[in-house]
């Protein structure tokens, strides 16, 4: 799990406002499919943000299924987007 202090996910949530969703988890949610697509994102740009179709209560739920999926952390998100960090050395 990636420790991150709370200036480093500030700057990472700064950065990601800038961001377009690269992926988007729609009415079947997370298949393997679309796990092996955020992370070869992950892979290639280590800040990704995600957008959920699903409601905005099932939406902490998610983020945790993909962080554990994943090995990455959510930095935060609005609305029904998040953004997810992965460090390419911790691979």
């Amino acid at each position: 799990m990636i420790d991150l202090s709370s200036k480093e996910k500030a700057a990472l949530r700064s950065a990601a406002q800038r961001l377009k969703p690269a992926i988007h988890v729609g009415k079947s949610r997370l298949t393997p499919r679309l796990l092996e697509e955020l992370n070869k994102a992950l892979d290639s740009e280590k800040l990704v943000k995600v957008a959920f179709k699903e409601g905005r209560e099932s939406l902490t739920s998610l983020a945790q299924e993909i962080e554990l999926a994943t090995a990455s952390v959510c930095v935060g998100g609005v609305g029904k987007r998040r953004s997810f960090y992965r460090d390419k050395a911790e691979e």
